[in-house]
């Protein structure tokens, strides 16, 4: 009977197979058993999968035998036992027109409470403009401007987006590959470019060496290299770093810094690494101008709901970038519009599933504006009670 509920409401499905998940719908329902249609599926080795779904107010779970494949569709045994994991707490009512703006809230990039710490107390300005609803880029950008110039003043920013791989230089391919800053200590030596750092955000050549020792053997590897060598030195180069900008975690670009002959100084790794960690944190900040200039401000276009409870609530979007994102920073404040006012909620996201190339996540409330949960309460007590006339 169920099966034929999620049919009949053509609620979706999640199917855990082989490590992944998918979402698809009951297509049809019969005494040998159930067969389940998706968008995308790659049939492996596996002949059991877990099917889990929301019905009557219910999270249901089910541990299912694959009878067949055919395409994009799952042919299942009925399940022997059918389990429910919660119940829920609130009821939630649907929308077609209800919309709210959005705006992330700052996540940890760091691996450590402690480096987190570390870098609170070194950069709290920093930090504190980019807490902002609508942290300003210049203001930001002058803060990066005097960390990159305790190195040198001798800094550009480059940018790369869009640009055919074939046009890039080798440096930046590496950059783009990598997702590192890239780093010569010293043009002069050759050590510079094929010993290997032990770090996670600061590269050379080392790995671009091995690769074309393999290819062409170690004595035509170190005369190739020899001439990117040459190039940087005739530059008048004395140490090098390039520094990758990210928009929503992809790498655009970078800020280039080098010292020359008439600087006579050398940029050390431990420069490298904190100038790493400072363009992070610009990347973040102009990823969040991007989110509010396209979700959060009045004139951004609006988010759709599709369902609310006093828990939390079921958004739309059509940007996969955007999606992909708030996977990892999944804490937004919402402005939710009721009538002539706005509610100020704080959420995270906790689900998140793809469905006909547009891209739906759950949200639970963690925290909201004064008297606003008594509000919602209000709003959805009064739509509940014109839906039960």
């Amino acid at each position: 009977n169920i099966f034929y509920y999620l049919k009949a409401k053509d609620i979706p499905v999640q199917i855990v197979y082989g490590g992944l998940v998918y979402v698809g719908h009951v297509s049809t329902i019969n005494r040998d058993g159930i067969s389940i249609e998706l968008q995308e599926f790659t049939e492996g080795q596996e002949r059991r999968a877990h099917l889990t779904f929301e019905a009557l107010n219910r999270y249901y779970h089910c541990s299912a035998f694959i009878a067949r494949f055919f395409g994009k569709r799952i042919f299942f045994e009925v399940p022997k036992e059918l389990k429910y994991l919660a119940r829920r707490m609130y009821p939630r009512i649907h929308f077609d027109d209800m919309v709210m703006r959005f705006i992330i809230l700052y996540s940890p990039i760091l691996s450590t409470k402690e480096a987190e710490k570390n870098m609170e107390s070194r950069y709290s300005s920093f930090l504190h403009e980019i807490m902002h609803d609508n942290p300003s880029l210049p203001t930001i950008f002058r803060m990066l401007s005097s960390e990159l110039e305790k190195i040198t003043k001798d800094f550009h920013v480059h940018m790369f987006y869009g640009k055919p791989d074939f046009e890039r230089t080798l440096y930046e391919r590496e950059i783009a590959r990598h997702d590192k800053s890239f780093f010569i200590e010293d043009v002069s030596r050759m050590e510079s470019y094929i010993e290997p750092f032990e770090s996670k955000n600061v590269m050379n050549l080392s790995r671009y060496y091995s690769e074309l020792s393999e290819e062409l053997g170690q004595y035509d590897a170190l005369l190739k290299l020899e001439g990117f060598k040459n190039a940087d030195a005739r530059q008048f180069l004395v140490s090098l770093l390039m520094t990758p900008i990210h928009l929503f975690e992809k790498p655009i670009g970078y800020f280039r810094l080098e010292t020359n002959q008439f600087d006579k100084h050398f940029i050390t790794q431990a420069q490298a690494e904190e100038l790493h960690l400072v363009a992070e944190l610009f990347s973040y900040a102009i990823t969040k101008i991007r989110i509010r200039d396209s979700h959060y401000v009045l004139k951004s276009r609006t988010t759709i709901i599709h369902n609310i409870s006093l828990s939390g609530l079921l958004m739309e979007i059509n940007d996969e970038v955007l999606y992909q994102y708030l996977q990892k920073h999944k804490r937004i404040k919402m402005m939710i519009p009721l009538g002539f006012e706005e509610l100020e909620i704080y959420g995270e996201i906790i689900r998140f599933f793809p469905r006909d190339g547009t891209y739906y996540m759950g949200v639970l409330f963690f925290k909201s504006g004064p008297d606003d949960m008594k509000k919602l309460e209000a709003f959805i007590y009064r739509r509940l009670k014109a839906l039960a006339v």
